[in-house]
């Protein structure tokens, strides 16, 4: 179990390190609404927010009880057939930027599955909030498009990461929830 463990947060770290070196836009998009995914939860207790950590990201937050509070949701409280956890920042926007989530770092980027296709997609029903960059359609970097559409590709590999991405898809399906296809 212990090798399982560094392997699969060696695995994460790689993806963090790849998704580092692409940003959504050429300049801080935190400037356009002053970190408002960041902040959100701060100022809005009647919405909590917190994102969904992909399987086996939680082993980056273990240590960690400061920043982050993790959150442990069973399987018998979704549909999802394995464990999930939530993390939430504690002292936003001074998160620890080298551990951002996953979904943290591809936003407004969201995978989903339709047809037996897998796509990136922008859904503004997904959070609480209006995001300016894709609100008032500020191009997104072609290279942030490319590569967080490469690392998904990669993690959906991973049965467990793709049943999780196929149930949040049905769902927009089935509420019909409007979304722009971006890959």
């Amino acid at each position: 179990m212990k090798n399982t463990k560094k392997s699969m947060i060696k695995n994460i770290k790689k993806i963090y390190k790849t998704l580092d070196k692409v940003s959504p836009a050429d300049y801080d998009c935190g400037k356009l609404c002053n970190e408002i995914c960041c902040v959100y939860d701060k100022y809005n207790t009647d919405n909590e927010v917190g994102l969904y950590l992909l399987p086996g990201e939680e082993l980056i937050y273990e240590d960690d009880d400061k920043d982050f509070e993790l959150y442990y949701i069973p399987p018998d409280e979704t549909e999802y057939n394995y464990d999930l956890y939530l993390v939430k920042c504690v002292n936003p926007p001074h998160c620890k930027r080298e551990i951002r989530p996953i979904q943290c770092r591809t936003f407004p980027l969201i995978p989903h599955i339709e047809d037996n296709k897998f796509h990136l997609i922008i859904d503004e029903n997904e959070f609480p909030y209006i995001c300016p960059l894709i609100h008032d359609e500020n191009k997104l970097n072609k290279d942030f498009i490319e590569t967080t559409y490469k690392v998904w590709n990669v993690l959906i590999k991973n049965p467990a990461v793709y049943d999780l991405i196929k149930l949040d898809s049905q769902r927009r399906i089935k509420d019909k929830d409007d979304y722009t296809i971006v890959i």
